[in-house]
């Protein structure tokens, strides 16, 4: 009787281990109708799908948790499973060389940035797993152009100008290129810009679509200076936990997820791009590119000097074909 009792026992827990679910909160600074927020939502919804209910995925979106520096904190203490961040922002405080990933005249095009991504997924992991994370599924969002209330037409026009910059390495561009960098927070670039307290700003075409700024400044110069990203990082000890199976599930769906944010944010950059030439933006290609980049080639050896790491984490970007 003992035996039986016993051997009922060890069949019910097996019973509920294999019912066992798992929380899957994700969250991003995004908003859910920016590509990398339908992506996020993309992913919750693959992941819900596929584990059969084993796994419950929620995804959060925009300020609703707080800042992305919140959102990853609450990633490495465990609050949340997985936050879609950009890894120099999110991640510089323990790693600050994955802010090269924003470095400007680095990258061919897009589908150069995007390769780039997925060759360092492995290198960004080991770098991040000492301060709990994994990386995966790496996401451009759309190379960036200037933004200008005067037209610029060549590296000339850039002299004097005051540019927007959202962190040290946009700031040292814009002073190779003859301008002066200014910090001014994203929410606050419309009347900054409306006021002449800044020249110019940069970004995607569908970031500056999406928050009207050439309402205020109507000459888009196409630089393709920088392209900027996102990953998904994991919480490392959540991930490790979960059944083989499910972890190759849930890595997998980031992966589709990620291809998914590709295509529709290439088709997102297009139909902005047009839509602010139809609302009367003025589209300028530049005349000299070579010189624009050649005014910021100095950079790369600036940042070298940093340190090894800093060098090392620059050679494993530019190995990437």
């Amino acid at each position: 009787m003992v035996v039986l009792f016993s051997l009922v026992f060890l069949l019910a827990l097996g019973v509920e281990g294999s019912e066992k679910v798992y929380q899957l909160r994700a969250s991003t600074n995004l908003s859910k109708g920016e590509t990398v927020g339908r992506a996020l939502q993309y992913f919750v919804d693959l992941v819900n799908e596929r584990s059969g209910g084993r796994i419950k995925a929620v995804a959060y979106f925009g300020a609703e948790l707080g800042t992305q520096r919140e959102q990853v904190e609450m990633c490495r203490t465990g609050s949340l499973e997985m936050v879609v961040a950009a890894p120099g922002t999110g991640l510089g405080v323990w790693v600050p060389q994955l802010v090269l990933f924003e470095f400007p005249f680095l990258f061919k095009d897009n589908a150069h940035y995007r390769r780039v991504l997925a060759a360092m997924t492995d290198e960004v992991t080991r770098l991040v797993a000492p301060y709990g994370f994994v990386a995966a599924a790496g996401q451009s969002q759309g190379v960036r152009n200037l933004l200008t209330i005067e037209p610029v037409y060549s590296l000339k026009d850039m002299k004097g100008r005051k540019m927007r910059g959202p962190n040290p390495i946009y700031i040292r561009m814009f002073e190779c290129l003859g301008a002066s960098g200014v910090t001014t927070d994203w929410n606050e670039i419309y009347t900054a810009l409306q006021t002449r307290m800044i020249d110019g700003m940069e970004a995607s075409p569908s970031s500056i679509y999406r928050m009207r700024f050439h309402e205020v400044a109507k000459n888009m110069t196409m630089t393709g200076h920088i392209i900027a990203c996102v990953y998904y990082f994991f919480n490392k000890k959540w991930l490790d936990s979960l059944p083989e199976d499910l972890r190759k599930i849930v890595l997998e769906c980031a992966e589709e997820a990620a291809a998914y944010q590709a295509k529709i944010d290439d088709e997102d950059q297009e139909k902005a791009l047009q839509a602010l030439a139809q609302e009367g933006v003025n589209i300028i290609e530049l005349e000299d590119r070579d010189e624009w980049v050649k005014a910021c080639a100095g950079m790369i050896e600036e940042y070298r000097a940093k340190g090894p790491e800093w060098s090392d984490f620059l050679d494993k970007l530019l190995s990437v074909e």
